[in-house]
């Protein structure tokens, strides 16, 4: 297994918020990505949870400061070819995916952009 490079772990992750803050995702209030050997994990704060109706404001908060999972992402040696898995939360795992054009990876931003259409309506 071969560790994504410390420079291109900053270079993704400036990739990703540059392209939340301007793709048009106003869901999208911040990225954090977690990494661990050859992978990226990506997940999101969501700037308008659902929030239940009746919640006590801690309750709110807990909602606020707890992130979307959204997709992990599998390191190629391509910074422009990603592997790309969904997270499922129905099992709590990552299930490798395609995206909408059939492939199975490509760019970090159109792995985002996969999966925000999914998470973050």
């Amino acid at each position: 297994m071969v560790s994504i490079p410390e420079h291109v772990r900053h270079a993704l992750e400036d990739r990703l918020e540059m392209h939340a803050r301007t793709a048009g995702s106003e869901r999208c209030a911040s990225v954090n990505i977690r990494f661990r050997g050859q992978y990226a994990y990506v997940d999101v704060f969501d700037s308008d949870p659902w929030i239940m109706p009746g919640s006590t404001k801690e309750e709110q908060e807990q909602v606020r400061q707890t992130p979307v999972k959204m997709c992990r992402l599998g390191w190629t040696g391509d910074m422009e070819s990603w592997e790309f898995a969904f997270y499922k939360y129905s099992d709590g795992r990552y299930e490798p995916s395609m995206l909408f054009d059939g492939s199975s990876s490509s760019s970090p931003e159109a792995c985002f952009d996969c999966a925000a259409q999914i998470y973050l309506r």
